[in-house]
């Protein structure tokens, strides 16, 4: 499945998202959407459901030696990390601790850069939360994200991505619409014909309440 660009996916997945049982009756829904390209999907989705929209800053933690290669990730004081992966290359804790703080570094730069707070986040208990990325690589941003709003204390959680890894799977949601997932998964932009960055000004954009 080829999406023509992010507000075509976003209209597809809307489709199948607004029959989903868990949004009735359509009250208390917030949209988390994870920049930067998630955002763009949330504004349209939060606009279509009526509902708010927090844009959610989340970082990956990378490997040593390769930062592509996802660790883990971490938003705020939330850390998840991926034990498979880390066991894989063998990593020692001061390793990863290192990966941690060079992660850390990045996410508070970003903060500050945007202005991010997240007190944002303080008024989600009961809250039934639409979680949204443009696409899902390793899950490693997406299953931090999803520990960051458990915490605090939604009632609901659905994870809303238009493609995946097929072997992504977070336990613990209530719901997860995917539109397409791919044994073959390299990277998101192979999944839409015109897959441009967000610039600093778009999220800025995005960010206002």
């Amino acid at each position: 499945m080829i999406f023509k660009d992010r507000q075509d996916a976003a209209l597809k997945l809307y489709e199948k998202l607004k029959d989903s049982p868990h949004l009735k009756p359509r009250k208390d829904i917030v949209v988390v959407s994870l920049l930067r390209g998630g955002a763009v999907l949330g504004a349209f989705l939060a606009k279509k459901l009526r509902a708010k929209h927090l844009p959610l800053a989340v970082v990956k933690v990378g490997a040593p030696d390769n930062e592509e290669l996802a660790i883990g990730a971490l938003v705020f004081d939330v850390v998840y990390l991926e034990r498979k992966v880390i066991d894989s290359l063998l990593l020692l804790k001061p390793r990863i601790r290192d990966q941690i703080s060079l992660a850390r570094q990045r996410f508070e730069n970003y903060c500050k850069k945007f202005s991010l707070r997240e007190d944002r986040f303080k008024n989600l208990k009961g809250k039934t939360l639409v979680l949204v990325d443009d696409g899902i690589a390793t899950g490693a941003s997406m299953r931090a994200a999803v520990l960051f709003v458990r915490e605090r204390g939604v009632a609901k959680v659905i994870i809303c991505s238009p493609i995946s890894a097929e072997d992504f799977r977070i336990p613990g949601v209530n719901e997860s619409i995917i539109l397409h997932t791919d044994p073959y998964f390299k990277s998101v932009s192979q999944f839409y014909a015109e897959f441009p960055q967000i610039s600093d000004s778009e999220v800025k954009k995005l960010l206002k309440p």
